[in-house]
């Protein structure tokens, strides 16, 4: 026999030729690797299933309302370290208040209006301002710029058309939810929604505002003929499982969320009222016109009745972020 193989006696006179124990432990030893191979793929399978279901737990966090997502995360921005990330405005910016009975909202620049919300909170900033607020350069410039060109840079599969016609489905969930959605009935409205990435990075600082309240924030896209009629924003939603507030409060699932401030950031550059897509703010009784400015936000106490001019054929787009604070309703 040559030097890989020995022999064995067995079953009288009869030889077998049997591995070396060299050729067998080689035979293990790959034996024991696949086996590892197999549970190293289950182990990364389970993570991957781990991230996904830590995915879900906040792109979920409200049931009930169509198209509603909180979007509170465990690294939101405190509300009293909000003002500190405001670095690139000029230390001599101030106040700037319109006259009351002029047109328009009150106006304030962005520094200023972060320092009021961290001494008195926002609900006391907006009650001592007729309840509506204009701020001019709510962040810095760098981080809307960088939201902007985010959005323009979506595909179109990324935008979701709404309206308030909608599928016949659509039609029956709206009559199913609109016990939630308040008094009145629905406005008409067009447009198209953004729901993900491209505006991750401003929302943990616009969830700041107010620490206790959920936020549900959307982007939107105004095009030809896109337009939001006279309506007051009155309407609630249900808590999800992971529904959270972000200062991490958690909001027990079924809760009825009320919504409790509205908010409207733009970020298209040089608008004029002729392309259309303008604030109308009828919450003083008559019609005053908010012509959207780069980097600024519309933020105000809701009820109060508002309306989207109809986009203008050949006008550029219209990008906003917008949304809602959410209070919790004490259960009766």
């Amino acid at each position: 026999f040559g030097p890989d193989y020995v022999s064995t006696l067995s079953l009288g006179l009869q030889f077998y030729p049997v591995r070396t124990m060299a050729a067998a432990r080689e035979a293990f030893l790959s034996k024991t690797s696949r086996r590892s191979q197999w549970l190293a793929r289950v182990l990364v399978a389970l993570t991957l299933v781990g991230v996904a279901c830590s995915s879900l737990s906040y792109n979920h966090a409200f049931v009930g309302s169509r198209g509603a997502e909180a979007r509170p995360r465990a690294t939101a921005i405190p509300r009293r370290e909000a003002p500190s990330v405001i670095v690139d405005f000029a230390p001599e910016l101030m106040l700037t208040k319109r006259d009351r009975s002029g047109p328009g909202p009150v106006q304030m620049l962005g520094p200023k209006f972060w320092d009021e919300v961290e001494q008195q909170g926002l609900q006391q900033v907006l009650a001592s301002n007729k309840g509506i607020v204009q701020v001019l350069n709510l962040l810095p410039g760098v981080l809307a710029s960088q939201t902007l060109a985010r959005l323009q840079g979506l595909s179109e599969h990324e935008w979701t058309q709404e309206n308030n016609k909608g599928t016949i489905l659509d039609q029956a969930i709206d009559s199913l939810t609109s016990v939630l959605r308040g008094p009145g009935k629905t406005a008409e409205y067009s447009y198209a929604t953004h729901n993900g990435h491209a505006i991750k990075g401003a929302a943990g600082v616009i969830e700041s505002l107010v620490g206790d309240s959920v936020l549900n924030l959307k982007a939107a896209r105004y095009q030809k003929s896109n337009r939001i009629a006279k309506h007051g924003d009155a309407g609630s939603s249900l808590a999800g499982i992971f529904t959270r507030t972000p200062d991490g409060q958690h909001i027990p699932v079924g809760t009825k969320l009320r919504r409790k401030f509205a908010f409207i950031w733009y970020l298209t550059r040089d608008w004029k009222e002729t392309y259309g897509g303008c604030l109308v703010d009828h919450g003083c009784g008559d019609e005053r016109i908010i012509v959207p400015q780069f980097n600024s936000a519309v933020i105000f106490e809701v009820p109060r009745d508002h309306e989207v001019t109809e986009m203008v054929e050949g006008s550029p787009s219209r990008y906003t972020v917008f949304g809602w604070f959410y209070e919790a309703v004490p259960a009766s």
